[in-house]
């Protein structure tokens, strides 16, 4: 199938199912065909070329991703094989009867991961940055939650990490000195108590 006609075709699948087309540029569409039909949380493949027979076309159901890229499906994938000679019609019906009856119930339990996820990254990034703002050190939200905070005069260095939703993780980087001090600090009832330091 010729570039132009897939396109053609792709785009009046979309038109029967009431979904908007999406094409990469044409040079990545050189080998291996493809485009997105998507709708509110809908993302659904069309491909024909080099990975699959060059009569048939491969459609799959995609999901989405958390705002840190993770996977928010783990199961087997989701797709049908119909021929490109079917009409737009045809192959609209496939995917209404074929597709979407397994995808869409998958498509709902991976939406309400990816929100839960998106949840727990935000409180963590907003609990980092009120440790960053503290200390008045940078902190880039497209990295991981963590900040680094070190006093060269006192002999303190530690690395701030937001371990859960609502909870922050210390690595403390003593000198030998201020690390007993800490301790005793930790622990009032320490043997070391007393004792002069040096």
């Amino acid at each position: 199938m010729e570039t132009q006609e897939f396109r053609n075709k792709v785009n009046q699948v979309g038109v029967v199912l009431k979904m908007s087309v999406e094409f990469p540029c044409d040079e990545d569409m050189k080998w291996h065909k493809w485009g997105h039909l998507t709708k509110d949380h809908q993302k659904i493949r069309i491909s024909n070329g080099a990975y699959q027979n060059e009569h048939k076309l491969h459609i799959s159901g995609e999901f989405p991703r958390s705002i840190k890229g993770e996977l928010s499906h783990y199961g087997n994938p989701i797709d049908i094989n119909v021929s490109d000679s079917k009409t737009p019609e045809q192959i609209a019906r496939d995917i209404e009867k074929r597709l979407l009856p397994v995808y869409l119930p998958e498509l709902e339990k991976a939406v309400n991961q990816v929100n839960s996820t998106n949840i727990y990254h935000q409180k963590r990034q907003a609990n980092i940055q009120k440790m960053a703002e503290y200390f008045g050190v940078e902190f880039k939200e497209d990295k991981e939650p963590s900040i680094y905070v070190y006093d060269r005069i006192k002999g303190l260095g530690s690395r701030i990490e937001a371990y859960g939703e609502d909870t922050i993780k210390f690595e403390l980087e003593l000198i030998p000195e201020m690390a007993i001090k800490v301790f005793n600090l930790l622990n009032p009832q320490s043997p070391s108590m007393g004792r002069k330091e040096g």
